[in-house]
């Protein structure tokens, strides 16, 4: 298994689609985590005189909550409650798909498994390269954010504090768990078609379009909550709420439906399933 662990991180790591996905993913962060909401802020216009005195207040509230929320204390809520992760799941469902599914186009896996290593070794080593990389991701993006997050410091000439270590330690296991889940999720699917563009096409159209299809219909009903509280979007949005929300208070943004204990949970079931599922489809089906 360790051979096959090796040659995964030495494959994955040689690749040029893994550092694109990475690149993409810093974009990410220091668009949607900084920049649109620093720029936002600082071209807003000012209130005219004859606006009353409590809408300008209540503006120039608004525009000093958006502005804290960028600075280093507030790294952790900035990017995990603020949903910059849950984006970044689209970047490492692919990932998941190309670790697992780009030897099936390439013809080698039949190869690979020809020679000394069985397919669960195969499979395992996939899976802890994977896990390495998910890792990484993590902790790239939140170093994007906290080289960012000083510069808007800088900007603003105030004062640089930052998480404790225990919170930036607990971030970087609520954001591995996040990017764990979606990773799986996409493994499990290449591993299940046999290949990556329909696993890519099906894991991006449920993390985008199925996912916040089911959040966004105004339906009022206990049956179709509890239904919401059980998938993938709302769970990792449950865990990714653990340091609170960014957003002021005036955005009146909704509360995640579910506690960020119970979606932890959650989550580990739905990575420990996919990759049972990625397991036991690796194992007893062909190849081919």
């Amino acid at each position: 298994m360790w051979a096959s662990f090796a040659a995964e991180l030495l494959k994955i790591r040689k690749r040029p689609a893994t550092w694109i996905l990475a690149l993409v993913w810093i974009v990410i962060v220091l668009l949607f985590g900084y920049l649109l909401t620093y720029w936002f802020v600082a071209n807003s216009s000012k209130p005219s005189e004859d606006v009353p005195a409590e809408v300008r207040a209540q503006g120039e509230a608004i525009n000093e909550a958006q502005l804290e929320a960028l600075l280093p204390e507030n790294l952790l809520r900035n990017l995990l409650g603020g949903g910059i992760f849950d984006i970044g799941a689209a970047i490492v469902l692919i990932l998941g798909a190309l670790c697992a599914g780009s030897e099936y186009g390439w013809g080698t896996l039949k190869t690979v498994l020809s020679q000394r290593p069985g397919k669960l070794a195969v499979l395992l080593g996939k899976l802890l390269a994977l896990g390495i990389f998910l890792v990484f991701f993590v902790v790239l993006g939140l170093a994007a954010g906290a080289l960012s997050s000083l510069l808007v410091a800088w900007l603003e000439e105030t004062a640089v504090a930052w998480p404790s270590p225990w919170d930036a330690l607990r971030g970087v296991g609520i954001g591995s768990l996040v990017f764990a889940v979606w990773g799986a999720f996409g493994f499990a699917l290449a591993v299940l078609f046999r290949g990556t563009p329909l696993a890519i096409g099906l894991g991006l159209a449920w993390a985008l379009a199925v996912e916040n299809t089911i959040a966004a219909l105004p339906i009022e009903s206990d049956a179709y909550e509890s239904f919401r509280k059980v998938t993938l979007g709302e769970n990792t949005g449950g865990a990714s709420g653990y340091f609170g929300s960014p957003f002021p208070e005036e955005f009146d943004v909704p509360e995640p439906l579910v506690e960020p204990e119970r979606a932890v949970i959650a989550l580990v079931a739905y990575t420990a399933a996919f990759v049972l599922l990625a397991t036991l489809f690796f194992l007893r089906r062909d190849v081919t």
